[in-house]
């Protein structure tokens, strides 16, 4: 069996560690690959939010619908200057209620340097089931 032993050794040896003590201090700015890291989903809209943006004839037809949305995403994580990419079914009102979901989205936003990025491009979806 691997890192189990029968019996306690009373040195260290195979499946045993050791204690050791470590400290480390970095300064400077540095630089190089990996400097920034991307969005990062937090919260989308709840079924209830959802229900409530339901477009009315769809919800009474029990019809469900799908929208992309591209959007900026603020140094805040809020998304912003968004527009319907595709919508379906179309003319049924989802990519208006998928506009108006977009209040309840939040991100981590985009990072460089240590700073986040105001206005990045993202693409989310909504859907009505």
């Amino acid at each position: 069996m691997i890192g189990v032993a029968d019996e306690a050794t009373p040195t260290p040896g195979m499946g045993q560690g050791g204690e050791g003590t470590g400290t480390g201090r970095g300064q400077g700015s540095g630089s190089g690959d990996g400097a920034g890291s991307g969005p990062r989903f937090v919260r989308g809209p709840l079924q209830s939010e959802l229900r409530a943006l339901h477009p009315r004839e769809a919800f009474r037809r029990r019809q469900g619908g799908s929208v992309q949305l591209d959007c900026r995403l603020g140094a805040d994580g809020r998304l912003n200057r968004c527009r319907v990419a595709s919508e379906a079914p179309q003319g049924m009102g989802f990519g208006q209620a998928a506009l108006a979901a977009a209040q309840y989205f939040r991100f981590r936003p985009a990072v460089r340097d240590g700073r986040p990025i105001d206005g990045a491009e993202i693409r989310v979806g909504v859907e009505w089931p």
